[in-house]
């Protein structure tokens, strides 16, 4: 049969050499992945790759790491053609599927359909509540494949890049707020933060649970030597109103340390707070993109966070792709 499941630590390998050209698309290229980004992917799976007796040791103390990188590989022609990964949300019952890819040359056959439901069977096996995926605004036939699966259109989410050159200065923080630097693993204030500002209609799909927030110990523990095995260092901010000291955003910053790839924001506001978006998007700029960086900034926000969006626009970022986030409910 041409689809088998992972075999890992093997298929690491299978993935850094099928899906850089899984994600070419000659038919509209500014959807090709970038070089620098397939040698930022590259260099952090074989990251992976060279602490996978770790990984092990891991799975076996801590079970639900076990879902932490699944999926399945379509071969033919005596070589591997496709794949798609599928993996838990944290310690919930929500699951995400992510690149799916199949090689130019074997588009159009069906394949993707197969991975796919491959990958919902397989998460309905170990008791997902849901299945989430996310789809390039304007890529129809991949639209109508998850269609035609019974996704459904939920949400919409913007990825806005900017080059790391040119930085503007940094708004001035409103008086009413504070910034301050906080832990990777203080989970809870983005969590209750979360609770309060997610859309109903996201959380039909993708409850704000603590299973998404909350780390084991074990995992922290081992935070350090995983994200150097990816290469990457990490910040975290909270802003919290100077009065109450309720934290009303927060914002992880995600800087490469070895070449190819991008830098990453990750920022949450609650849009009752809109007057902070400025500050944020440049502050949080300046800090992910140190002089001399050579790494692009990837920015990624749902619909839904506009004052963010308008800020980003405005501090020169550029939207690179929309996507479509869409589900599938697997039980009430």
């Amino acid at each position: 049969m041409p689809l088998r499941p992972f075999k890992l630590p093997a298929d690491l390998d299978v993935l850094v050499e099928l899906l850089p050209p899984s994600f070419q698309y000659p038919e509209n290229e500014t959807w090709s992945i970038r070089q620098d980004e397939i040698e930022g992917m590259v260099d952090s799976l074989r990251g992976i790759r060279r602490i996978w007796p770790v990984v092990r040791l891991l799975q076996a103390l801590h079970p639900p790491l076990r879902d932490a990188l699944r999926g399945f590989i379509w071969e033919e022609d005596g070589q591997p053609v496709g794949l798609a990964n599928v993996l838990r949300l944290g310690h919930t019952d929500r699951w995400l599927i992510g690149n799916v890819g199949v090689l130019p040359d074997y588009r159009r056959r069906g394949i993707a359909r197969q991975l796919v439901q491959a990958c919902v069977d397989y998460a309905r096996e170990r008791g997902a509540a849901s299945v989430v995926l996310d789809v390039v605004a304007g890529n129809e036939p991949a639209c109508r494949l998850y269609e035609s699966l019974a996704f459904t259109h939920y949400d919409d989410r913007y990825e806005f890049n900017r080059a790391p050159d040119g930085l503007p200065d940094v708004v001035p923080l409103p008086a009413a707020y504070r910034l301050t630097p906080c832990s990777p693993h203080d989970w809870r204030p983005r969590y209750e933060l979360a609770q309060r500002i997610t859309p109903e209609t996201v959380c039909r799909y993708v409850p704000v649970e603590e299973g998404r927030f909350r780390q084991p110990p074990l995992l922290r523990l081992m935070a350090p030597l995983f994200r150097a095995a990816e290469g990457v260092q990490v910040r975290s901010f909270m802003a919290r109103c100077a009065a109450d000291q309720r934290v009303v955003a927060s914002a992880r910053c995600v800087m490469r340390r070895r070449r190819g790839g991008n830098n990453s924001l990750q920022i949450e506001l609650d849009p009752a707070h809109a007057s902070l978006a400025p500050h944020l998007i440049t502050q949080m700029l300046r800090t992910v993109a140190p002089a001399g960086s050579p790494h692009p900034v990837e920015l990624q926000l749902p619909r839904w966070q506009s004052a963010l969006a308008d800020a980003a626009r405005e501090a020169g970022f550029s939207l690179r792709y929309e996507y479509r986030s869409m589900g599938l409910l697997l039980r009430s």
